[in-house]
């Protein structure tokens, strides 16, 4: 299916050098633009689009309050998929019968303006819960967005998914796969600064891929992916009615057909966690008033489930979090926070590391509190905890607590 219908490439496709993020891919192009949803004049409506029909797969948020974007995209994430439209401004979210006529409406006037079915196109929004999404001032736009879809429009949509981002978050990756129009490309575009807690991906991400694989191994590897990325960052606790992450993945670099049995596959897939991770990586660093990153590496545990729930723990603990904000050495609620999780731990073997300084092996260690509390003030804080019960380990990324949290989110739209 990837690649065999006839391509059809709108005008204003630009140099493959300005090519960055969703669009570095072959045969992807996207735009981004203020269609009059947020009131501040900024970009506020993104479509990605690709050339021919597309393999796709996606995580979405596992809140039973769900946008009716998500919705429409879960009803349809199986189908071929020319295009993915995303709005920011608006959650879609919550809005009674009236948000699902909104959104099949805006999918049938999208897909007669770009020539497909509507079945082969999936949604996404962000923003405030509870207010109807504006119809008539997203499908005005359409025609305007149709024409603007370029090669060089990934940096575009990246800005127009943001909400309270500081910076758009964006990525383009070459891997080693080879294929008959040069190595296989992946790039990706995200957005997340509040609401973000593990459990599915807790903002939105747009990923697309040339590569020729099947859906099956382009699901698994997306899983895979956002296990160790998405799912792995958190900020506030807070989970979303949006999260949504998606790849496409369309063909056209033409390189043997990628399934999970190929040696590809495990290329491909690192290839996809890389990508994941630091975006992700990129959503905790923008984390809404964070001033630090915080990584918790945790090894010696029984299991990888263990590993993954302790590391959690600590980066979403709210006292580790404004200890951090607050340049304090406090590792005891480091060990607190690992002792709440149902896992195997044992106090009396446990070892901590704070910014590469040992504090506590089964009891606790003389250490420099002045020159911890001195690498502390660095931006991004590393903490290292050895379960020392088996062999398998995670990774967390969260980021500082501070009091422009708060004052952030009381002013928030």
């Amino acid at each position: 299916m990837q690649g065999s219908e006839e391509e059809i490439f709108f005008t204003g496709e630009g140099d493959k050098a300005m090519r960055e993020g969703v669009t570095f891919p072959e045969g992807f192009l996207a735009t981004g633009l203020h269609c009059g949803i947020k009131k501040n004049g900024k970009k506020d409506l993104a479509l990605i689009f690709s050339t021919c029909p597309c393999h796709a797969a996606g995580t979405f948020t596992t809140n039973k309050a769900k946008a009716f974007s998500v919705l429409w995209s879960l009803k349809h994430i199986t189908n071929p998929i020319r295009a993915i439209l995303a709005n920011s401004g608006n959650a879609n979210a919550l809005g009674g019968p009236e948000g699902w006529e909104i959104t099949t409406s805006l999918m049938t006037r999208l897909s007669q303006e770009l020539d497909i079915s509507e079945t082969n196109l999936l949604f996404a929004s962000t923003g405030l819960i509870g207010t109807i999404l504006p119809e008539e001032t997203i499908a005005g736009a359409f025609s305007g967005m149709k024409k603007m879809l370029s090669s060089e429009g990934g940096s575009d949509a990246a800005e127009a998914i943001m909400t309270t981002d500081r910076f758009p978050k964006k990525i383009s990756l070459t891997t080693s796969i080879p294929g008959k129009k040069g190595k296989v490309k992946i790039g990706g575009i995200c957005k997340g600064a509040g609401m973000i807690h593990p459990n599915m991906a807790t903002m939105l991400a747009f990923l697309t891929t040339d590569a020729v694989i099947d859906r099956e191994a382009l699901s698994k590897a997306l899983k895979a992916a956002v296990s160790k990325s998405f799912n792995m960052i958190t900020v506030d606790g807070d989970q979303s009615t949006n999260d949504t992450v998606i790849c496409l993945a369309n063909g056209l670099a033409k390189n043997a057909h990628i399934h999970p049995e190929t040696p590809a596959y495990d290329t491909f897939s690192s290839a996809l966690t890389e990508l994941c991770v630091e975006l992700a990586s990129m959503i905790v660093r923008d984390g809404e008033g964070a001033k630090k990153e915080i990584e918790v590496r945790v090894s010696g545990a029984w299991n990888e489930k263990d590993a993954r729930r302790v590391a959690r723990r600590i980066a979403g603990s709210t006292l580790n979090k404004a200890a951090f904000a607050g340049e304090w050495p406090n590792w005891g609620r480091i060990a607190a926070s690992a002792g709440m999780v149902c896992s195997r731990i044992n106090m009396n073997t446990l070892s901590i590391a704070v910014c590469g300084m040992p504090v506590y092996s089964g009891g606790p260690l003389p250490y420099d509190e002045q020159g911890l509390r001195k690498r502390l003030k660095d931006k991004k804080i590393v903490v290292e905890l050895d379960l020392a019960k088996g062999s398998a380990s995670a990774v967390a990324w969260g980021c500082d607590l501070t009091p422009d949290y708060v004052t952030l989110n009381m002013e928030k739209e």
